[in-house]
């Protein structure tokens, strides 16, 4: 076969400029009304690409994109959707057209499509769906569960099969399932309890006489359908497994949950955490509407203006003593701006960890001590460094003690309140990346001066008459 036979692809070096293109260019030739070049652009990018396009186009244009494609197509691009998107995209189509996009998408997909619709269009859209029998059971579920996110389409042999008759069948519903999904097999018995799993590969090279229940590895791992997807996630991880299996309270298989569901998933876990760790909603997007943006940030910012002031409150107890020596004022932001990183730090590690699941009640202390030790080590250098600047800058060794010690016992509180605060929150069944950066930034601010300013308070004559 000559090299020009066939052609071969690559991925664009930058998928945003390279969607932010086709989009800009879609919608100029719809404004111009040349519909057949607006197709050709869309029709030649890829499902995960035309669904990134409709997103990022108006109202008007995605009606009209939308009056072009088939339910099949559509189907596809649906499965690139968040279930928001697509009860934004489906509001001007009849619930016809929406019952037939649906069947074509994957059960799991239509049933967190189908899960965030007002009742009664869920109702009717259901009704007239094909799929319906396949996707109702899911919808009872919880979206972040095992329940939520498996689906329901799988390949299982019975383990009093051979392998001839399982290659069989196999081939017998080839027609019902996308065999180049299938990497692993699952076994069941007459009554549908999860007996056992195997690989393809195992199956194709055993001899054609031999039993399913010799071939197939015996102990296969479940999670049944109430266990959070994060901890789906964590244990396809750790086990290196594509495809987990879900069963009910006495052992039958439900459904499966894919690798490809769980990479979303620790993508999505991730974003949740670091977006709530400084007070962002997790559905805010970085161009979408302005309006959405203000309302999702300005409670927190309202909260932490709160907490400032706090540490303004702080302050204003110690005026006097600022009013002895003014140069005190200058290292106020120092000592609670390395606070503020080292809590930070701390917080972020903790909370991945947690995320991870890296982190038990058995190692908490640990965790603690070491974070306390670090605190300690960082406060001593950072807090000789800083009296070193002090002391060379304004000549006053009481004033670089007071900065000093104060560095010191602020990244102490810093480090251990980036373990306890998260810990803590999860203690109470509370999300532990719940705006803690702010409240941890408000901890080492008001720590951070009291202990400033109450050593520099008691030290404030030895101070003064350095001067």
């Amino acid at each position: 076969m000559s090299s020009s036979s066939f052609e071969t692809i690559f991925p664009p070096l930058d998928s945003v400029d390279y969607i932010s293109n086709a989009t800009r260019e879609i919608a100029i030739a719809m404004d111009e009304k040349s519909y057949a070049r607006a197709v050709n652009v869309f029709s030649s990018l890829r499902p995960p690409d035309q669904a990134d396009v409709m997103s990022g186009l108006t109202r008007i244009h995605q009606e009209k994109i939308l009056s072009w494609m088939t339910p099949r197509r559509l189907g596809m691009i649906v499965e690139e959707l968040t279930p928001n998107d697509v009860i934004n995209i489906s509001r001007d189509m009849e619930v016809a057209d929406l019952s037939e996009v649906l069947d074509e998408t994957r059960p799991d997909i239509a049933a967190d499509v189908l899960r965030e619709m007002p009742g009664e269009l869920r109702a009717e859209t259901l009704s007239t769906m094909k799929a319906a029998n396949g996707v109702l059971p899911l919808i009872d579920y919880e979206d972040d569960d095992a329940g939520g996110v498996m689906t329901p389409r799988y390949i299982a042999l019975n383990e009093t099969m051979t392998v001839q008759g399982a290659i069989e069948y196999i081939r017998s519903i080839a027609h019902e399932i996308d065999l180049s999904e299938v990497t692993y097999i699952l076994v069941v018995d007459g009554h549908n309890l999860l007996k056992g799993g195997l690989n393809v590969s195992q199956l194709v090279t055993a001899d054609n006489d031999e039993s399913i229940s010799t071939v197939m590895f015996p102990n296969v791992i479940s999670v049944s359908a109430e266990t959070d997807q994060e901890e789906c996630a964590l244990i396809m991880e750790r086990y290196n497994l594509l495809t987990l299996p879900v069963v009910d309270n006495k052992g039958r298989l439900e459904g499966i949950v894919k690798i490809e569901d769980m990479i979303y998933v620790l993508q999505e876990e991730a974003t949740e955490d670091m977006y709530r760790m400084v007070g962002v909603a997790e559905e805010e997007k970085i161009l979408g509407p302005f309006w959405d943006s203000v309302k999702g940030r300005l409670p927190w910012l309202c909260i932490n203006l709160a907490t400032a002031g706090l540490a303004a409150l702080v302050i204003t107890l110690f005026q006097s003593t600022l009013g002895q020596v003014v140069a005190l004022a200058a290292f106020l932001p120092v000592i609670a701006g390395q606070g503020g990183i080292v809590g930070t730090q701390t917080l972020t590690l903790v909370v991945r960890s947690m995320a991870l699941g890296e982190i038990s009640p058995a190692n908490a202390k640990q965790l603690f001590f070491k974070e306390l030790g670090l605190g300690l080590v960082h406060g001593f250098i950072l807090g000789l460094l800083a009296g070193i600047i002090v002391l060379i800058w304004h000549g006053n060794e009481y004033l670089a003690l007071v900065v000093g010690v104060a560095m010191l016992a602020n990244l102490c509180v810093a480090g251990v309140s980036g373990v306890v605060l998260p810990l803590s929150l999860k203690a109470a069944k509370l999300d532990p990346a719940l705006s803690s950066a702010v409240v941890v930034t408000t901890i080492t601010d008001v720590v951070g001066f009291l202990i400033y300013l109450g050593l520099a308070s008691m030290a404030i004559s030895l101070i003064s008459s350095s001067f």
